[in-house]
């Protein structure tokens, strides 16, 4: 427990605004007793995304237009950003906000794993997908094992490709049966094994808004190429027709 928040600490509050994986903290000085009143400094903040990427964030006496631009495989799959960085100095709350700003942008990987417990928390949910739609893969175990090969690396090039325009995951069927069982059409009659949402990989996309209803692609399994996703994905953003799911 902080004692007391100065100047010097409110870099602490980006970490609990921000939901995300975060950070590494550098501290020239740390007193965090619950009853002292020493303040905290903190000189540096680190953001360690999940696909391996590292970038110093904040650094004492440098300015957040420097900190922001230095890594550029931070910036590898988003659009540009453009901010009004203010100085961390003279305008605490500014910062904080910026800051916020710009883990919620740089914290989404192309490609996420996605289960019951992360999907059901929205601060767990919200700095993966932000407001995008979300595209969901459902994929058997083996195929999840070999993400450089075969559907994996087709699901990441087109991950990257619609990068900004939708949020792309993927769901292991064998470890989550009942959950995928929800995702599937409640029009559909045909619940035979031989029916086509008993074919993996499949995909669909929904809107975190919404969870009873979906666009599916009826192309499954093998015949489920890149072509086929990019078409589907594009015939999403085009405005394809939700139908109705038993929830997801």
């Amino acid at each position: 427990t902080l004692a007391r928040i100065s100047m010097n600490v409110w870099i602490i509050h980006v970490l609990k605004l921000s939901g995300v994986l975060i950070s590494k903290l550098a501290f020239s000085e740390c007193f965090i007793l619950k009853d002292s009143t020493e303040d905290v400094y903190v000189s540096s903040i680190e953001l360690q995304r999940r696909d391996g990427v590292v970038s110093v964030i904040y650094e004492d006496n440098l300015s957040l237009d420097i900190s922001f631009t230095r890594s550029q495989e931070l910036h590898r799959y988003h659009g540009n950003h453009h901010y009004n960085n203010p100085s961390c100095a003279s305008s605490p709350t500014e910062c904080i906000r910026a800051l916020h700003t710009f883990i919620s942008q740089h914290s989404r990987t192309p490609l996420t794993e996605l289960s019951p417990i992360v999907f059901h928390s929205p601060s767990s949910y919200k700095p993966l997908f932000g407001n995008l739609p979300v595209l969901v893969a459902l994929v058997e175990h083996h195929a999840t094992n070999q993400p450089t090969s075969g559907f994996m690396e087709i699901l990441h090039e087109v991950s990257v490709k619609f990068y900004n325009q939708i949020a792309t995951s993927y769901v292991d069927v064998d470890m989550y049966p009942h959950w995928v069982h929800g995702m599937t059409p409640v029009a559909e009659r045909d619940l035979t094994e031989s029916s086509w949402i008993y074919q993996y990989p499949r995909v669909l996309v929904f809107q975190l808004e919404d969870h009873k209803h979906s666009a599916f692609c009826r192309v499954v399994g093998k015949e489920l190429g890149r072509e086929e996703l990019e078409r589907f994905v594009e015939k999403f953003l085009e405005g394809m027709k939700m139908e109705r799911c038993h929830g997801i």
